[in-house]
């Protein structure tokens, strides 16, 4: 039997923080953002840049308060792991794709917020989009949600793990609140970008 990777439910602290982007009629469902193998290539990528400037930064300021080689060395090597840490975990918080009973919201910021929502009924069709390196080697992809009721028409779902399986997930969402709402001729049966195994 496959494993499957969507079957934690949001705690009770995920809840208390994303409930202000909540109406009052509806409960989430799953918190999920960028894939662990994103995060891992921008920690990489942030270690070269700005680390390696922060590792210049701290063998410079060991040379000019006159620490010893490996102290400088040690100093800027924090400085560098510091730097990459701090970034990633800014990527990571700040990015997140909230699941409701009703809705998508996609959350983009920190301090300042950019959410994009899209009610279940107003979708039209989702389209995965999965590289072959993407699917043997790093189990991420692209969700593309197509809706009625937003100005670009669609919404994104950038590099989220095991796409295939939360597509799934969102199909019964939307299918189960269209039923709901008495919309059971206009249940999602066909999508764009399914692999069929």
């Amino acid at each position: 039997m496959a494993k499957f990777h969507y079957r934690e439910s949001p705690t009770e602290k995920q809840k208390n923080t994303f409930k202000k982007y909540l109406s009052e009629d509806e409960e989430l469902v799953l918190i999920t953002g960028l894939s662990r193998a994103f995060i891992r290539s921008k920690f990489v990528m942030y270690m070269l840049f700005p680390g390696m400037l922060f590792l210049g930064l701290g063998l410079g300021l060991g040379w000019v308060l006159g620490l010893d080689k490996m102290w400088a060395l040690g100093l800027g090597t924090v400085g560098m792991l510091l730097s990459a840490t701090v970034k990633t975990m800014h990527i990571y918080h700040a990015n997140r794709y909230l699941f409701t009973t009703r809705r998508i919201i996609i959350k983009k910021g920190l301090l300042s917020v950019k959410l994009t929502a899209a009610l279940y009924d107003k979708i039209t069709n989702l389209v995965v989009d999965q590289s072959f390196m993407d699917r043997l080697l790093l189990h991420h992809g692209t969700i593309v949600v197509n809706t009625a009721g937003v100005s670009k028409g669609e919404i994104v779902l950038q590099f989220v793990d095991y796409p295939l399986e939360l597509k799934n997930l969102l199909e019964r969402l939307i299918n189960r609140e269209r039923e709901q709402f008495g919309l059971k001729g206009a249940i999602l049966t066909e999508v764009e970008g399914e692999i069929l195994t």
